[in-house]
């Protein structure tokens, strides 16, 4: 099964993942890492921290860029 490491993206600051997640396919670590962004999303938002453009970058075993996952896409309004 590959693994994937979720990156978290804020402007200029990259926060690596060390361990990564074994995972089979992208869009399976795609769906980890918006259950990640809605966790920090809540974390963030009783803190009272900005929003605004953090994101995901889920890479591969060899640093490949598979995918991209904003923050804000897993805010749902009415």
């Amino acid at each position: 099964m590959p693994r994937f490491y979720l990156h978290l993206r804020d402007g200029d600051d990259l926060v690596e993942d060390p361990d990564g997640s074994d995972l089979p396919n992208v869009e399976a670590a795609k769906e980890e890492a918006r259950a990640s962004a809605r966790y920090l999303l809540a974390e963030r938002l009783r803190e009272g921290k900005l929003i605004d453009g953090q994101r995901f970058e889920i890479v591969d075993e060899v640093e490949n860029l598979c995918a991209v996952v904003g923050l804000r896409e897993v805010i749902r309004f009415a």
